[in-house]
């Protein structure tokens, strides 16, 4: 909605400033650049566009596009606006599409996890077991079980052994890349998931290859949502130079009736 009302305001805007161009130039002329040797500004045109931008006008059509694809050319009385805007519009649909249905896919999966993986660990209800980021659940992805954090009730941390859990995996790690027992052990504190977040799918194949699929959706759905985002930038910067082309390359006519061109390279 608020897409929809600043493209409202760039037409509006847009219209204002022609508006105002139109006035500072005489009728049946058109803006020429004078760079370009025997060109003149005001030259009587025998078909004149309906479109006549002043050159203070002008100047600003890049900057607009910059801002909202299309703003420019439309300043600029370029039919190639409606490319622009058309583009930037089905990408912010798209992109809103995609953020939705990754933000569907992560509560599916995150509910999943607590009703069949994580509920029997705790006698709480599975709503108010504590979230995690992503990584956590791609912990959960990987292996079927966390494993126990510790392998005794009381006293100090024992780690789990078994290296085809998640904790166990870590503590192997953990002894494989430090040389004392200590330092092992402390990377294991840091490494391994603790009680309130324990998992097992062990009970819940089924489950588990949903909830497999359903985190390759969630990713789908990611990283379509960033080509969209690059496919948005990527408009406004070929927006903002295709304006800017058309302000500094111009083409007029001579005395003698030739086309000439008239470049400008300063801003």
């Amino acid at each position: 909605m608020r897409y929809c009302v600043s493209l409202a305001a760039v037409v509006a805007i847009g219209g204002s400033l022609h508006a105002q161009s139109v006035g500072l130039l005489p009728r049946g002329t058109r803006w020429y650049d004078t760079a370009a040797t025997g060109v003149t500004r005001a030259s009587r045109s025998p078909s004149p566009s309906p479109w006549r931008v002043s050159e203070r006008v002008a100047n600003y059509a890049p900057i607009a596009s910059a801002l909202i694809p299309g703003s420019g050319q439309l300043m600029l009385g370029n039919d190639r606006f409606i490319g622009y805007i058309a583009v930037e519009a089905l990408s912010w649909w798209k992109y809103s599409k995609d953020v939705s249905e990754q933000r569907s896919q992560e509560a599916s999966y995150k509910s999943l996890a607590r009703r069949q993986a994580r509920s029997h660990f705790t006698d709480a209800s599975p709503d108010l077991l504590p979230d995690a980021d992503w990584a956590y659940y791609e912990k959960m992805r990987d292996y079927k079980e966390s494993g126990s954090f510790s392998l005794s009730a009381t006293g100090p941390v024992i780690p789990e052994t078994d290296v085809t859990t998640y904790n166990g995996s870590r503590w192997q790690l953990a002894q494989s890349t430090f040389s004392t027992r200590e330092a092992a052990l402390q990377k294991y504190l840091e490494d391994a998931v603790r009680p309130e977040f324990a998992w097992s799918w062990k009970s819940a194949q089924f489950q588990y290859d949903i909830f497999k699929q359903t985190t390759n959706k969630r990713n789908d759905a990611y990283r379509a949502g960033f080509t969209d985002l690059m496919i948005i930038g990527a408009n406004h910067i070929l927006s903002m130079v295709d304006a800017f082309s058309t302000v500094r390359l111009r083409a007029g006519v001579k005395a003698n009736g030739e086309t000439a061109i008239g470049a400008r390279v300063t801003w």
